[in-house]
């Protein structure tokens, strides 16, 4: 069996939004007063209407595909189909460890960005196919026996207001969840009334979830060593279970000194690319939680990696959630202690998941994994309104 070929497909959906994002998290471009205090604007629908995404399909001359998607970065689309699609046509695409590695030496910045993005979708897309040629789910392929993992629930774009934030935090408990992550919406910028809305925030959750549930916070990037180790004074008698993203991910000596003067866990990764730059952080002992993507790392081949180098290193790996199938599968292959849980973005998996039947949280609070082969993420016919093929080739 060979590689046919490779197209992109523009799909449309019917789409019914179950929530709806009231605000943003702090950001990197807070560090300017002309971003830090723009009015937030939703960008997501507020009613019932469509999605749109990109999808990436590789075909074999045997008539099996294998497909990821949806792609919302439009670049990527572009150096699959100009410069990654020759390494992969004519190829047995049961090879994809050394596809994945023809891949990362295409070019010279492949190592990372765009580039490394692109490869991700290209892995994501041949284990998919991988999965249906064998007639078996993903995380049996990758030799996973959990069939059922625990998601956390992270509370992006739902109001940070003490009351607002601890009513929707129950009704997420209330689901079997056991663990959440919110997300603080100020910053440096926004001087001592913003840290103290986020300190506010961060003990009304406590007190609403109690002392032994599992919470955690995210800053995006947004703040400084020193407005970092400022408020985590105060936050350290929330007891987080990590606080994740706090200053850019390149600040690798920054990091090191907001390590040394806190006692509250950090975690991060999700920006960083493949199992090189990820273990300068786990060999300084920078993250106590790894989060590297699927999507963007790599691809599910690099991510296998990166999680059996974390638990080299006794540090948990707990995948981004930027897409959901590919880190679920990756988790269900891995030991509880080292990948304890797959991050569920309550808002945004609503729009990743408008093409699909998604996985449902049961009373327990767990997810099943599929037993279709491949990823599981096959587009629900019943949704779908249109589908047109926007870039091919064909051996």
């Amino acid at each position: 069996m060979k590689i046919s070929g490779i197209s992109i497909s523009k799909k449309v959906c019917s789409f019914e939004p179950k929530f709806k994002s009231v605000t943003r998290q702090v950001n990197m471009l807070d560090a300017w007063d002309e971003f830090a205090f723009k009015p937030f604007v939703s960008q997501q629908a507020m009613g019932p209407g469509t999605k749109t995404g990109y999808f990436v399909e590789i075909n074999t001359d045997e008539g099996i595909s294998g497909h990821y998607g949806f792609v919302e970065s439009r670049p990527e689309l572009l150096v699959i189909m100009d410069g990654l699609k020759d390494y992969l046509i004519g190829k047995d695409p049961l090879d994809n460890r050394m596809l994945w590695d023809m891949m990362s030496r295409f070019d010279r910045h492949a190592r990372s960005g765009l580039m490394m993005m692109a490869i991700s979708v290209l892995d994501v897309a041949l284990w998919d196919l991988k999965g249906k040629i064998l007639g078996q789910p993903v995380y049996k392929l990758l030799g996973g026996g959990r069939s059922k993992i625990r998601p956390y629930i992270s509370a992006l774009g739902f109001s940070v207001e003490p009351e607002d934030a601890k009513k929707k935090a129950l009704e997420i408990k209330a689901l079997g969840i056991r663990a959440q992550k919110w997300f603080f919406r100020y910053g440096p910028t926004h001087g001592a009334e913003g840290k103290r809305k986020n300190l506010d925030m961060a003990f009304a959750l406590r007190e609403a979830l109690g002392d032994d549930y599992d919470l955690m916070f995210d800053s995006y990037m947004g703040w400084t060593v020193n407005y970092a180790r400022n408020i985590f004074q105060e936050l350290e008698a929330v007891r987080p279970l990590w606080v994740e993203d706090t200053i850019r991910i390149h600040l690798l000596d920054a990091y090191r000194n907001l390590r040394d003067s806190t006692n509250i866990p950090l975690a991060g990764g999700e920006h960083l690319y493949t199992r090189m730059e990820v273990n300068a952080y786990l060999q300084d002992n920078i993250f106590a939680v790894m989060q590297s993507d699927p999507v963007w790392c790599g691809g599910i081949t690099e991510t296998l990696r990166i999680a059996d180098l974390c638990e080299m290193y006794g540090v948990t790996l707990i995948p981004h959630g930027h897409s959901l199938m590919p880190a679920m599968h990756v988790v269900a292959s891995m030991p509880p202690d080292v990948c304890p849980y797959c991050e569920y973005l309550m808002i945004f998996m609503n729009q990743k998941n408008a093409f699909f039947k998604a996985p449902a949280i049961d009373a327990d609070g767990f997810m099943a994994l599929n037993d279709t082969p491949g990823l599981g993420e096959d587009i629900d016919p019943e949704r779908l309104i249109s589908s047109e093929v926007i870039h091919s080739f064909e051996f």
